[in-house]
């Protein structure tokens, strides 16, 4: 097991830009059923204040594909899957690349406005089992998606990613707090979350499942 930043280079929204939307929605009345169904306010409502405000495809992971090719010696052909790929813009990047990719997603608003030339490489699960046979994939990727799962059902979407993995070819980035204010923080930009730990808790829980591949803890809110 090995912590490493490979998302780095991909567009991220400045800390401050977050706490100046979250100060303004706190002002505004709010119904979260489409948010916290991964739906439309979720993703594109630029009026909604918090979350994305608009995911559209611009190209930011064209560098961080290249860099996980290079790091996890990945080669054309190979198998990709990403879980909580949302519209698919990053496995868009392994395509183009020649990989095989298949991505699973919570959202069916997200696969219906996926990238089109993936979509129907997307899976709607909302489980933290994944429906596939051992070994199946060459690399895994779960981008900022096990935060979303209570504990029992994080840790169980860690073993899974494991399960149908070839090996250690595995790469979490995970979401982390290291303050109550930043715990805080964290749950009002997105109420989705669920499980909002430290990072030593991650890796406690990593190591404790002999999680064999490598990830990188992001704080959204270092405060």
């Amino acid at each position: 097991m090995r912590e490493i930043d490979l998302l780095g280079s991909a567009v991220i929204r400045p800390v401050e830009d977050r706490l100046n939307l979250i100060r303004t929605a706190e002002g505004t009345s709010r119904q979260f059923e489409n948010f916290t169904c991964y739906g439309y306010d979720y993703f594109d409502n630029p009026e909604f204040g918090v979350g994305y405000g608009g995911y559209h495809y611009d190209g930011r992971y064209k560098a961080t594909v290249k860099r996980l090719c290079d790091e996890f010696c990945l080669k054309k052909g190979a198998r990709i899957l990403e879980v909580g790929c949302a519209k698919g813009f990053i496995l868009y990047e392994f395509h183009v690349l020649g990989f095989e990719v298949v991505g699973v997603d919570a959202s069916e608003y997200a696969i219906a406005n996926a990238k089109e030339e993936v979509r129907d490489k997307l899976i709607l699960n909302r489980s933290a089992e994944l429906p596939f046979a051992d070994n199946s994939f060459d690399f895994v990727l779960a981008k900022e998606v096990i935060p979303h799962l209570n504990e029992p059902d994080a840790l169980r979407l860690i073993t899974e990613c494991v399960r149908v993995s070839d090996g250690n070819r595995i790469f979490f980035e995970i979401q982390c707090a290291e303050s109550n204010r930043s715990s805080e923080l964290m749950k009002t930009w997105d109420v989705t979350h669920m499980t909002i730990k430290p990072r030593s808790w991650w890796v406690k829980q990593l190591e404790e499942l002999k999680y064999p591949g490598s990830f990188h803890c992001k704080e959204l809110f270092p405060v």
